[in-house]
């Protein structure tokens, strides 16, 4: 059976006129170009904080990074000044930088795999890296398409779209799974409480939120096994 799934980033938003916070960026990506992807989306409590991404790879890579409880903070198009062999400065725009639950920064560049075979593309991307200071970033990494795990994707995406609390059917899940004792399929659970899509919904921001956790590693629906987290 196919999960109920929302239809965008605000399909479950509050009832209320706040729009989402601006980005805080040292450069904004070309959201609305033509020639690449780009897109802008929401994410965060309330009213949320919006994030522009220059390609569906960044945009991936920042929705599976928000949903991992060990990035505490995560920063775009942050730029850093470096200097090149000819004596040149330049800014290069790291696409994120995540800041984790113990405190280290890591500064993330995202690139298409293809990007990598183009010898003088590595040769620079490697000269920025290596001028990298602690007070900018404790360590820099590289991700690509090929990093992603489409169970992490799809997950995350599910995650962002429904982050906004439904109060009165996460209150009967979460009353419903106090008294979970091991593992019980996401559907049996929905059909226990009667909330249907809205259970469904509940069940992932619980998941999301660590206060539910799947008993395998598969993508959310309703055939998925749940049992209480640790949150």
């Amino acid at each position: 059976m196919m999960p109920h799934r929302a239809d965008d980033a605000t399909a479950n938003a509050p009832a209320n006129d706040a729009l989402p916070e601006r980005p805080d960026t040292d450069r904004k990506p070309g959201v609305g170009a033509k020639k690449h992807f780009s897109c802008a989306f929401v994410y965060g409590p309330g009213a949320g904080v919006v994030m522009n991404t220059d390609s569906l790879t960044e945009k991936r890579v920042a929705l599976v990074l928000l949903a991992r409880p060990d990035v505490v903070k995560l920063e775009n198009q942050v730029g850093f000044i470096w200097e090149a062999r000819d004596g040149s400065t330049h800014t290069h725009f790291f696409d994120f930088r995540a800041t984790m639950v113990d405190g280290i920064r890591v500064a993330i560049m995202v690139k298409y795999d293809a990007k990598l075979k183009q010898e003088e593309f590595r040769a620079e991307i490697a000269e920025i890296a290596t001028q990298v200071t602690p007070e900018f970033a404790d360590r820099v990494t590289l991700m690509t398409e090929k990093h992603l795990d489409p169970i992490d994707v799809f997950n995350a995406t599910l995650f962002n779209s429904v982050r906004h609390p439904d109060d009165e059917a996460d209150a009967i899940m979460r009353q419903t799974i106090r008294r979970l004792n091991g593992a019980a399929k996401v559907g049996d659970l929905i059909a226990h409480t009667g909330l249907k899509g809205r259970g469904f919904r509940s069940i992932a921001r619980l998941i999301g939120s660590r206060e539910l956790a799947l008993q395998e590693r598969v993508r959310v629906d309703y055939d998925s096994l749940v049992m209480r987290g640790v949150a």
